[in-house]
């Protein structure tokens, strides 16, 4: 794991925002999803961004929106690349693999068609489950559990009425209440806010 990557993801929380694209807020053609990644205190880590594939990916992005597969690639401010997580195609129960040079780390996967409920797996072994409420308005979280104890949360912050109704751009913060998380732990949790973006949150 490159010392940056270890350096990222040693912060207590990371912030994770969407970039706007003007396309998505012009015409609604999405252009791939881009993100900067900040410490609590808004000194900028990294960014990540969604792999285009060329006119056939942009082609995907807008025909099959958040059921598509995908690849997020994750840099370090110098343009070092840090890692990737890999969304395959899901019409149901999105999943994502967290992997680094091709290693699978962790994966997380959605379990129920109607609940925003998931289940985390950490080198192959059973971690963490998320349960969230539907009915949550402006403020939306998903606790990470262990065992039914509390040991991460992310976070979605509403970005307002008018920005919400034109654009897609989200700002997620994911939280490691649990100071004893893993570095493999914390990079799949990463992951996960992605998933979370991709499934609950964009446009479908």
């Amino acid at each position: 794991m490159n010392q940056l990557l270890k350096d990222m993801l040693k912060q207590k929380a990371i912030i994770v925002k969407q970039e706007v694209e003007l396309s998505n807020v012009m015409v609604g053609i999405d252009a791939g999803n881009k993100y900067c990644l900040y410490a609590p205190g808004g000194v900028k880590l990294g960014q990540s961004a969604e792999v285009s594939g060329g006119v056939g990916g942009f082609l995907m992005r807008n025909i099959l929106n958040n059921a598509r597969s995908a690849t997020v690639k994750l840099f370090g401010n110098n343009g070092t690349e840090l890692g990737e997580f890999k969304k395959p195609l899901r019409w149901i129960y999105a999943e994502m693999a967290a992997t680094i040079s091709g290693d699978e780390i962790g994966r997380a996967k959605r379990t129920t068609m109607i609940g925003r409920n998931y289940s985390i797996s950490v080198m192959g072994a059973p971690k963490f489950t998320i349960s969230s409420s539907l009915f949550q308005w402006r403020d939306f979280k998903f606790d990470v559990m262990k065992q039914g104890v509390l040991v991460a949360r992310i976070m979605k912050r509403y970005e307002g009425a008018m920005k919400m109704m034109f654009t897609q751009a989200d700002t997620f913060t994911i939280e490691f209440v649990d100071d004893s998380l893993t570095l493999e732990e914390r990079y799949t949790l990463l992951a996960t806010t992605f998933l979370i973006d991709y499934d609950c949150f964009e446009q479908r």
